[in-house]
């Protein structure tokens, strides 16, 4: 009995590191170290809802700990819509757990400017890491090319992992210094580009964002968690800016 307590104990209060944390706190060490909580665990503080002053009324809500998207619609920004931080940010390490169901589809983007006119549908144009069902979700009647898998620059830069599973948590790691931009996965790096390279320009030309003015070289922006049409729900979300 007491060996079965032991590792009940182990599973709730330790992360996928098997390190014992807090859900949603910072530790004397990474206050030290300049990071700062997006999400207290309690409350909507420091999001709005995009293009809004206001935190979406429905859609997005907080339980357990957890920043929840219990969204339904199917279309992208068309339930609750999409959030935004009230602040922007340039160069940054932002960390986050976040966890999909079955067939589900959602995004983290930065870089976001909430350029005028607001789009008509869909969610604003920006760097987008993916969080979507690798290895299930139909896009066009066919399986997901590798640029639109999870951690990948939304079609335009392409991660190089495995597929990742649904119903579970995963932790993720998007870094930006200067034009340097890695995004990581489970404690994984698996994107690491610069914003001059050729294949990053190439990416942007190939890419849905071609006609976008100035896409490659955003200087600053709010981050945007998305509205996908598919509960998702995130917890410990923190950043440091560099």
């Amino acid at each position: 009995m007491m060996r079965i307590s032991f590792l009940l104990l182990f599973v709730m209060f330790t992360g996928l590191s098997g390190q014992a944390q807090n859900k949603n706190s910072l530790s004397k060490s990474e206050q030290d170290a300049g990071w700062k909580l997006l999400f207290d665990g309690k409350t909507t503080n420091g999001w709005r809802g995009a293009y809004s002053t206001v935190f979406p009324k429905h859609g997005w809500v907080v339980k357990d700990g957890e920043l929840r998207g219990e969204l339904s619609e199917g279309a992208e920004s068309g339930d609750a819509g999409d959030i935004v931080t009230q602040k922007k940010y340039r160069n940054f390490e932002l960390v986050f757990e976040w966890k999909l169901g079955k067939g589900g589809n959602s995004g983290v983007k930065y870089f976001i400017e909430e350029r005028l006119p607001k789009p008509e549908k869909g969610s604003q144009a920006g760097y987008e890491y993916q969080l979507i069902d690798d290895a299930t979700y139909i896009y066009q009647d066919k399986l997901l090319p590798q640029d639109l898998k999870t951690a990948s620059i939304y079609d335009v830069m392409a991660a190089e992992k495995p597929d990742v599973k649904m119903e579970v948590w995963h932790i993720s790691k998007i870094k930006i210094e200067n034009e340097q931009i890695e995004h990581w996965l489970d404690e994984v790096k698996v994107l690491d580009v610069n914003r001059k390279d050729a294949a990053f320009k190439q990416g942007i030309m190939d890419s849905k964002y071609k006609d976008y003015q100035g896409f490659g070289s955003i200087p600053e922006g709010y981050i945007l968690f998305q509205d996908h049409g598919h509960s998702v729900a995130f917890r410990n979300i923190k950043i440091r800016e560099l």
